[in-house]
């Protein structure tokens, strides 16, 4: 006996393949060659799970083997015949019979296909398609049958014996035939569904012609739209009624039936849309069928003018502009698809600032940055139809309010905020929550609510929000902040970078880089400094609270090098450290050296800056000046020069006699000639210098005699006998300063210029500025 259940199979394994080609025939019947006849107890095909035996006669003596689907088993053997009792048996199945030895004739075998009967036929659908076409019938049995089943189908009446089909996989019939007698009213049909294991059948089913009768599909040839409605154009075939199906794209669908006969409108439709529309029609409400639905026509309708105001709101920055006036960023939410009624092209936006307008249109942004003092701004927004009304808000810096508020953690993607009402005269209107992503202002939303409580949703886990709630007031808006909101959080995935800002042999000044946003994992608390001595091997740690950026180390000790790092902590944990910071403190002869350093730098800075200030011909004049000033120099009157008693029109011979006196000599002093020639065209102007030169007796006089020496400067450049001792007394005057430029430099001026004429006024020195003269 052999059993096959649940498709498992108790086989025992052969080496010998058979050819189905072989395996063809009636049962009971050899093939041509074949050296046996195999017989099913229960035929070809059986129930599904049933049991039965499967036998094959040999018609010679040889060793019989028997296979199932190429697998050898075992059997009962009788006289000339082999048997196979077979067990629940659920698939297609090949029984197959031979000899052992190679030169035998053909094996023979047999197919066993498990199935079902068929059930009784239900679901009748009957439809005339048109009013004078043929009558199509559906139905089904229930489940497949596994194996071939004829589906037939009579008409009551018809001359036709049946109308047959074949039922499909799925345990489908159907089945088409025409109306033969334009008197039928009615039809009446039976059905019979039935293959090798059985047979079923059902009716008569009675139909009312007119009822079955369904319209050919209708067609929408265009539509007409509008902002808010649309006209729909149909072929040319009678109608009747129709029904509307419409929605906007991945909308949900909307229905409307309608006489056609009346126009196909549409109303109340959203501007600026795509819709599909589709139709289908019957004969009328009581009599027919519905047709199938159009194939789908896609249309849009058109723009209109906004109508609604934008939602406004704006944020102070911290910086002024260079006017002195304040900042603020503007911004304001999109109009849904609904309240824009057209794609929006642009924005206008009005400031109004002590009587004066002006005017901006920007692009489809949602922000925008405007300096002013004491103004107001309008916003609104512009379709190809129009702009929408313009909506003003005043721009007040905000009163604010002490502390910060708490949130409560909710989910994460959403907090909630409660705050205390303002104990403050007058009323709030409404209460402004705004938040955004710290270091993203233009990612900024904002809610308004009447009340003390607001859920902040759409936050992203893993990201830190700072934001305010803001209190409009009739005498201006008071502000609260709220920081470090974050609704999961992990360690940060990077350490800040460290540098050094100013070190010396004790301290060390230092700043590290912010982390990236992406970065954090959440909101920063603080900061870890960790200061590992080479030395010692000892670490150090400081904490630092965010924001800080910066921090001075103290306590080093000198000529210690070290290494430093710095890591950064959420409230989930802390992150791994940044780049390393090695770096080695200068030793005491290493600072004494610096400072001898940069005092050498700054007196030769000193020294340079002086020089450079020399070259100019003013201060060089001013210096001068206060030498000569430290002279004790006696300018006298040139009008009682000998050379102006003495001059004549015919221009001759000029002799200058030069008095020499000495105090210890009684005699008189000898006259001394000089000769000069004199200039043809100018007068002869001389200027009288005394020389004072004191002494003093050796034994007998206790008071001191001063002789004076009169001298004379032409100012044609002819020097009487005392020109050599005042240049003399010039370069002396010089050489005290002799770290000045030169005087003769080219590239100096002259320190007396005149126009031809050497005046007491030309030389007279002024040193009231620098010391006092007199």
């Amino acid at each position: 006996m052999f059993e096959i259940k649940d498709n498992k199979e108790y086989l025992i394994q052969a080496s010998v393949v058979i050819d189905y080609y072989f395996l063809s025939g009636v049962p009971g019947t050899p093939l041509k060659g074949s050296v046996c006849t195999v017989n099913s107890s229960a035929g070809k095909e059986v129930i599904l799970g049933s049991n039965f035996t499967i036998s094959c006669k040999f018609n010679k003596e040889c060793t019989k083997e028997i296979f199932l689907n190429m697998k050898q088993i075992s059997y009962k053997q009788f006289n000339n015949s082999i048997e196979v009792s077979v067990k629940n048996l659920t698939e297609f199945s090949t029984f197959a019979c031979k000899c052992k030895e190679a030169h035998e004739p053909d094996p023979c075998g047999i197919d066993i296909t498990p199935g079902y009967p068929p059930d009784i036929p239900q679901n009748l659908t009957c439809i005339r398609k048109t009013e004078f076409g043929n009558v199509s019938c559906t139905w089904i049995t229930g489940r497949d049958t596994k194996i071939v089943t004829t589906c037939q189908l009579r008409v009551q009446g018809d001359p036709h014996p049946s109308y047959k089909s074949v039922m499909n996989s799925t345990g489908f019939c159907w089945s088409t035939f025409p109306i033969k007698s334009s008197k039928m009213s009615q039809l009446v049909v039976s059905l019979n569904v039935s293959n090798s294991l059985g047979s079923k059948t059902s009716g008569p089913h009675t139909f009312t012609l007119r009822n079955i009768v369904k319209p050919s599909i209708p067609q929408i040839s265009h539509v007409n739209c509008s902002s808010q409605w649309c006209h729909l154009h149909t072929d040319n075939h009678s109608m009747g009624l129709v029904e509307v199906q419409y929605r906007a794209v991945n909308g949900i669908w909307k229905k409307l039936e309608t006489n056609a006969k009346m126009n196909l409108n549409i109303t109340s439709l959203q501007p600026d849309t795509k819709y599909k529309f589709q139709i289908r029609r019957k004969i009328n409400h009581r009599v027919g069928l519905w047709s199938d639905w159009s194939q789908e026509k896609e249309t849009k309708t058109e723009e209109e003018a906004p109508v609604k105001e934008l939602d406004v709101w704006y944020l102070q920055e911290p910086k002024h502009s260079q006017s002195g006036n304040k900042c603020f960023q503007i911004v304001w939410k999109e109009l849904n698809i609904s309240d824009a009624k057209g794609k929006i092209l642009k924005y206008n936006i009005s400031v109004l600032e002590q009587k004066m307008n002006s005017s901006n249109k920007i692009p489809t942004s949602r922000n925008h940055h405007i300096c002013c003092s004491h103004c107001s701004v309008s916003v609104s927004a512009v379709n190809s139809k129009g702009q929408s009304p313009a909506k003003f808000i005043e721009l007040r810096s905000p009163g604010l309010a002490s502390g910060f508020l708490p949130h409560k953690l909710l989910n994460n993607h959403s907090v909630a905020l409660s705050w205390q009402r303002l104990a403050i005269a007058g009323q709030v209107t409404e209460y402004v929550v705004h938040w955004y992503p710290v270091g993203y202002t233009d990612r900024i939303q904002w809610i308004r609510v009447l009340d003390t409580t607001a859920n902040i949703t759409g936050l992203q886990p893993q990201e830190c929000y700072r934001g305010a709630v803001t209190a409009l007031h009739t005498s201006g808006p008071i502000m609260a902040h709220f920081r470090g909101v974050s609704t999961w959080q992990s360690a940060p995935e990077q350490g800040p970078v460290p540098q050094p800002v100013l070190k010396n042999s004790e301290n060390l000044q230092l700043e590290w880089s912010e982390i990236p946003q992406e970065k954090r994992r959440g909101c920063l608390k603080k900061y870890t400094i960790y200061l590992w001595n080479k030395l010692t091997e000892d670490t150090q740690i400081y904490s630092v609270d965010y924001p800080k950026k910066q921090y001075t180390i103290s306590g080093l000790s000198p000529g210690q090098c070290y290494i430093l790092w710095v890591t950064a902590w959420t409230d989930a944990g802390e992150g791994p450290r940044g780049s390393d910071l090695p770096f080695c403190t200068p030793t005491n002869a290493e600072k004494l050296l610096s400072h001898v350093i940069l005092a050498g730098g700054g007196v030769l800075l000193a020294c340079l800056i002086l020089l450079c200030i020399c070259q100019f011909s003013s201060v060089q004049k001013r210096f001068l000046s206060c030498c000569q000033c430290l002279l004790p120099t006696v300018i006298p009157d040139p009008a009682n020069s000998n050379c102006a008693k003495t001059y004549t029109d015919d221009q001759g011979e000029i002799k200058f006699y030069l008095h020499k006196y000495d105090p210890s000599v009684s005699e008189d002093p000898e006259n001394v000639e000089v000769e000069e020639v004199p200039y043809p065209s100018f007068p002869c102007t001389y200027i009288k210098s005394f020389s004072q030169e004191s002494s003093s007796s050796n034994a007998t006089q206790s008071t001191r005699t001063t002789d004076y020496t009169d001298d004379y400067i032409s100012t044609h450049g002819a020097i009487s006998g005392g020109e050599e001792e005042e240049d003399e007394e010039e370069e002396a005057c010089l050489d005290e300063f002799e770290f000045f430029p030169s005087t003769h430099s080219p590239f100096l001026e002259p320190l007396v210029l005149t126009g031809g004429k050497l005046t007491l006024d030309a030389v007279k020195i002024d040193c009231s500025e620098f010391l006092d003269c007199t």
